[in-house]
């Protein structure tokens, strides 16, 4: 990184660059604001895709790591060609819904674990369908797990149901066939042959497929439960990786080629499986988290109704324990139920914005809460965030 940054500095560059509304690159079109940047494409036009590391993923294995070995893409191929707030975070509590469903609203959601009922504020999706009168295939949020399929509505008055994202969830299998896959694979490592691990995986993979089944309750249309049918046995009758991460990627990605939607989420989850405590599948995980959102990228620049027009936030759900004596580090990120030991490694992410208008190559340093996410992309948008959401993160007064 070749600009380090403290506030007063970015503030001084930013009106030199000549960026409209100070540190903001994209100014706000509501009434008593400046008129948008007329190098913009226009606000009817404008895509956000927000990208989340779920799961949990350190500073110290992402942003921090001064050789950035599980980050390649986002490090040398995004990075410079966004803006890179190092110091974003996790004010409340350190729990994936509570911290994904903050991000989309832009306030600090639940305060206990019922992750039952959606969030109490609008989400990014529910804003855009109803300032745009949008329909319900503009808007989807890819999930890696069911704990966050209320996050793509909320119970503020006046927006729900009616105004929801798509909620898309990855396959899952039956209790019955993840036990026959377990007793497959350590027969498999007990005859201590590569080839036989090979051949147990396979099978494993092909009765994933076999038995899988999908939750369709997310989804708000016809429409788009026939687009995902077909999806999910295309998926079913394909071969190779499993990943739900991938299968979401590739949903996603579909889901652009056929509906272009003006808002779309995808949170990605398998960085989760530090919990397991291995290093290995942990930084395996943001790898291939880092590949699967360049791919999703690539696409916004190579598509025509996202070329140009796309912005991309890309932040962690929050971090994991620091490594301490004594402590699990990497494998927790507190008490889910107590907050106790969420620590600095749980608190500290960061997030990328990339996109029109957006300074290249910049970074910014000052303490930004992750829910300012939510406002930034609305603001880029040219919509506003609901009363009391946290300011955008280029905001100069925040």
């Amino acid at each position: 990184m070749t600009l380090q940054t403290n506030r007063r500095n970015f503030l001084r560059l930013a009106a030199g660059a000549g960026l409209v509304g100070g540190l903001s690159p994209f100014s706000r079109s509501e009434a008593g604001t400046a008129p948008f940047d007329t190098t913009l494409p226009d606000p009817e036009q404008r895509k956000l895709i927000l990208v989340v590391f779920g799961g949990g993923t350190r500073f110290s294995e992402s942003i921090g790591d001064p050789e950035h070995r599980y980050i390649p893409h986002l490090w040398k191929e995004m990075v410079p060609r966004g803006t890179l707030l190092t110091n974003m975070r996790v004010e409340h509590l350190v729990v994936h819904p509570n911290c994904t469903a903050s991000i989309k609203t832009g306030h600090w959601e639940w305060d206990d674990l019922d992750w039952s009922r959606p969030p109490a504020h609008p989400t990014i999706f529910e804003i855009y369908r109803k300032r745009r009168q949008a329909p319900d295939t503009a808007a989807w949020s890819f999930v890696y797990a069911s704990i966050l399929a209320q996050t793509g509505l909320s119970t503020a008055a006046d927006y729900g149901r009616r105004y929801a994202a798509n909620v898309v969830e990855p396959p899952t299998i039956p209790r019955a066939t993840d036990e026959e896959m377990d007793r497959l694979m350590a027969r498999a490592a007990a005859a201590g042959s590569p080839e036989e691990e090979l051949k147990a995986a396979a099978t494993c993979a092909r009765l994933a497929r076999q038995n899988s089944r999908v939750d369709i309750a997310g989804l708000q249309s016809p429409k788009a439960k026939k687009w995902f049918d077909e999806q999910y046995q295309a998926w079913r009758g394909a071969s190779g990786s499993t990943s739900h991460d991938a299968f979401l990627a590739g949903c996603a990605t579909a889901c652009m080629r056929k509906f272009s939607p003006g808002v779309m989420s995808v949170d990605f989850g398998e960085i989760d499986c530090a919990h397991y405590g291995s290093w290995s599948r942990y930084v395996e995980a943001i790898r291939r988290t880092d590949d699967l959102t360049w791919k999703l990228w690539k696409a916004a620049e190579e598509l025509p109704d996202y070329r140009g027009k796309t912005m991309m936030l890309i932040l962690p759900d929050h971090g994991r324990e620091l490594d301490r004596p004594g402590g699990p580090g990497f494998i927790h990120h507190s008490d889910f139920y107590t907050n106790q030991d969420a620590d600095e490694g749980c608190r500290r992410v960061w997030m990328l914005a990339l996109g029109p208008g957006v300074p290249s190559g910049q970074t910014v340093a000052r303490p930004v809460p992750i829910t300012a996410a939510a406002t930034t992309g609305l603001h880029y948008l040219g919509l506003p965030p609901s009363k009391g959401a946290a300011r955008s993160a280029f905001d100069a007064s925040g």
